[in-house]
């Protein structure tokens, strides 16, 4: 695709040197602007180091609703839930996160935030809430990743109608590994639709969820439950496409000691 990319706008097309440096002026002023919330974010950072808790809550509250805040990745909002551990407020800590859950609803948000209730929950020591989080996180991560094959299905369609559109510039004899074609029959020749592919089948498998949960189990002194969980959850994982949090729960719960 890049190379597509790059026969349809050349690298060495000219281009006006005062549109050049009105371009690299604006880069200069929007990289130097001064995003309020993350320097209130630098803040709760240093008042966390110094063991201020509270106070380092309070300021990561105030960078949420400070001017820049819509700029703020989800990583940077899911500090709050692990300040307020820090802090010895569980429960509020826990709150924020549900919240954080149902607000952000994209994919990979989705993946971050699993994890993210599995690392909370790993430190309260529920350890087997937190297996069922680590599934869950596995889930959220196989969703994103087919998500991002069909992002490179219709973009593999979309610059086959481009190149179409623009046969002037005469065919492509660049030689490219074909990896599957779309449903449209076009080649798929982007390298990031077989990693995908890849990584969603060894995260299915046993061996690779086995890999996965292993750390969690033995958290949780529950080793001899391993190879039963992960049979159950390598089945689950192939036999649908959407999941479903309850029905996780239930591998986990069923197969799983008290």
């Amino acid at each position: 695709m890049l190379k597509l990319l790059k026969r349809i706008f050349p690298s060495g097309a000219k281009t006006s040197k005062r549109n050049n440096s009105l371009n690299i002026s604006a880069s200069i002023s929007i990289n130097n602007e001064i995003n309020p919330a993350r320097e209130l974010l630098k803040e709760a950072t240093q008042l966390k180091h110094d063991k201020k808790f509270d106070e380092a809550c309070e300021k990561l509250k105030e960078a949420y609703s400070a001017k820049g805040a819509d700029e703020l990745m989800v990583k940077e909002r899911l500090r709050l839930p692990m300040y307020l551990q820090l802090a010895g407020k569980n429960d509020e800590g826990w709150k924020i996160l549900n919240e954080i859950n149902i607000t952000f609803i994209d994919v990979f948000s989705q993946a971050e935030i699993a994890n993210q209730m599995r690392v909370f929950l790993q430190k309260e020591k529920k350890h087997k809430q937190a297996i069922m989080f680590g599934a869950w996180c596995i889930c959220k991560e196989i969703e994103r990743d087919r998500s991002n094959i069909e992002s490179c299905i219709n973009m593999t369609d979309e610059m086959a109608k481009l190149s179409s559109e623009l046969d002037f510039l005469g065919g492509n004899n660049e030689k490219e590994e074909v990896f599957a074609h779309t449903p449209s029959g076009n080649p798929i020749t982007d390298s990031a639709y077989k990693m995908f592919i890849d990584r969603i089948e060894y995260s299915i498998s046993l061996e690779g969820i086995k890999e996965r949960l292993a750390p969690m189990f033995k958290r949780a002194k529950l080793e001899s439950d391993l190879d039963r969980v992960s049979s159950k959850f390598s089945d689950y994982l192939k036999s649908c496409n959407k999941y479903d949090l309850s029905e996780v729960r239930d591998i986990i719960y069923n197969n799983a000691a008290p």
